[in-house]
């Protein structure tokens, strides 16, 4: 039977609930909120696709939502965002607490047996293919794709989410079917829930049949290859005489989430440059995407910009640009109910979360910064500038 547990070092933090089928269930509270937000995460992305399969994971997304859901419309008008990665594949909902219950029934249907008829098939082949118009449009999705390449060779991180045009074009229902068969399942799925009265919904949500699968539980062996832990510059002509530039860098597990939100707006106000972040399961990827006129003036000008920043925090107003720029925004962004579940759903990938509070200190920030200077400075092709 389930069962209901609070870890003992975050006794007001997410409640955990396993259900028999594997599934397991994560509350968010969040206090007086009229809007209760839903995320249902399954552990099955791009890095999973086998060669021959490149482009599955996505395409069962959009057929998940057009099909199993109906279209992904809740209640009155609210309706389910999807999203695959490449560690894992998304559906959220935003709904009224009144709806938490018809919101997880439409969600748990992406379990239902998926056997797309050719016209449905058909119809979101056409689709993705106007996303892929659009996506390889832009330069900036061109060089990031390209950096994953380099930085994940002879991985199934390599290759992007969109797959291979010819093999998503050639794909069959049966294909589908097969693909849906082997990964969805609740024994690979979060089902994380944000709302005022998050223990009461999570009781009721374990006795609703819907949510239940049958057959035994069961987990598919990943596909996925860890990625190495390496360096990767990359670049494509941007025009009038500048390069889009990515610079990144994998590196085993993650830091913590405290240090790496200040860290980065802190970068982000001081200097525009944005750091981000994706997790790879065991590995982290890290990269920043920038307008420079070589590869190596991008890296010089990061390693400079952090270097400025980390000097500013440890300057006579340090405490207070750290305050007013990076841990007052990244606290009114945890009132988001939103990105509350979005980040308990992440801390289901077992890497630590931490929140920031006043604690924080200048000097924890300042540390992740100096790291992100090295890391990215050492992707020159001559080493780090002494």
């Amino acid at each position: 039977m389930p069962v209901l547990t609070t870890g003992p070092r975050e006794p007001t933090g997410p409640r955990h609930l396993s259900l028999d089928n594997g599934l397991q269930l994560v509350g968010v509270r969040r206090p007086g909120s009229p809007l209760a937000a839903l995320r249902l995460r399954i552990d099955v992305g791009s890095a999973d696709e086998a060669p021959g399969e490149h482009g599955l994971a996505h395409v069962l997304e959009h057929l998940v939502v057009r099909c199993s859901m109906g279209g992904g419309r809740v209640a009155d008008g609210a309706l389910v965002e999807a999203a695959t990665g490449r560690p894992h594949t998304s559906y959220d909902a935003l709904v009224r607490t009144g709806d938490i219950a018809t919101a997880a029934d439409v969600l748990g249907a992406a379990f239902r047996q998926l056997k797309p008829d050719t016209r449905h098939l058909a119809a979101e082949l056409a689709a993705i293919r106007r996303e892929r118009a659009q996506r390889t449009a832009d330069v900036r999705w061109r060089v990031q794709e390209a950096m994953f390449a380099a930085l994940c060779p002879d991985t199934s991180y390599a290759h992007p989410v969109l797959g291979d045009p010819g093999t998503v074009d050639g794909l069959t229902p049966e294909a589908v079917h097969r693909f849906h068969s082997r990964w969805y399942h609740p024994s690979r799925a979060t089902l994380v829930i944000g709302s005022d009265r998050v223990d009461e919904e999570l009781a009721a949500l374990a006795e609703r049949a819907r949510l239940r699968a049958p057959g035994q539980p069961r987990t598919e062996s990943r596909a996925a290859a860890p990625p190495p832990d390496g360096h990767a510059v990359v670049s494509e002509a941007a025009g009038a005489g500048r390069r889009a530039v990515a610079v990144g860098f994998t590196e085993p597990g993650a830091p913590a989430d405290a240090g790496f939100a200040l860290a980065r707006r802190s970068v982000r106000a001081a200097r525009g440059i944005d750091v981000l972040r994706l997790r790879l399961r065991s590995h982290t990827c890290t990269w920043v995407l920038l307008s420079a006129t070589d590869e190596s003036a991008a890296v010089r000008s990061v390693a400079a910009a952090l270097r400025a920043v980390r000097e500013l925090l440890l300057g006579p107003d340090g405490a207070a640009l750290l305050r007013t720029e990076a841990l007052i925004p990244e606290l009114r962004s945890a009132e988001d109910i939103q990105q509350s579940v979005a980040d308990a759903s992440d801390a289901s990938d077992r890497i630590p979360a931490a929140r920031p509070t006043t604690a924080t200190g200048v000097g924890e920030v300042a540390d992740v910064i100096a790291r992100w200077q090295r890391r990215f400075a050492a992707a020159l092709p001559e080493g780090p500038p002494t």
